[in-house]
């Protein structure tokens, strides 16, 4: 069984912090609801940069949470992200880390 962890604190050290921050969070929530998206539909989904959107996928694509598939449609370059099983598997332990944290902080 798994030890519990004595405190809030020790509970925010221990969040994956690849998924913590705001634009990758918001990544693998929106893949994990549909599976696959184009690139351009995460992009409107978030309202962030191709260059912003770009950063935050080579870090969750080096991490295995994502993989991407490059094709073309009519000559145009089309890129679709998949949320990967491991991708699906840390999203669901970080959300259940924060039930955690709120459930230490008695759910104010």
């Amino acid at each position: 069984m798994e030890k519990q962890p004595s405190s809030v604190e020790e509970l925010l050290r221990k969040l994956d912090s690849t998924i913590h921050e705001p634009v990758r969070l918001g990544i693998l929530m929106i893949l994990h609801l549909n599976s696959s998206l184009p690139f351009s539909d995460i992009q409107k989904g978030l309202g962030v940069t191709s260059g912003n959107l770009n950063t935050h996928l080579k870090k969750l694509e080096g991490n295995e949470l994502i993989t991407k598939e490059r094709t073309f449609v009519n000559t145009r370059p089309r890129t679709v992200i998949y949320i990967t099983e491991k991708g699906s598997i840390s999203l669901k332990k970080y959300i259940k880390s924060l039930k955690h944290i709120l459930i230490g902080m008695g759910e104010m």
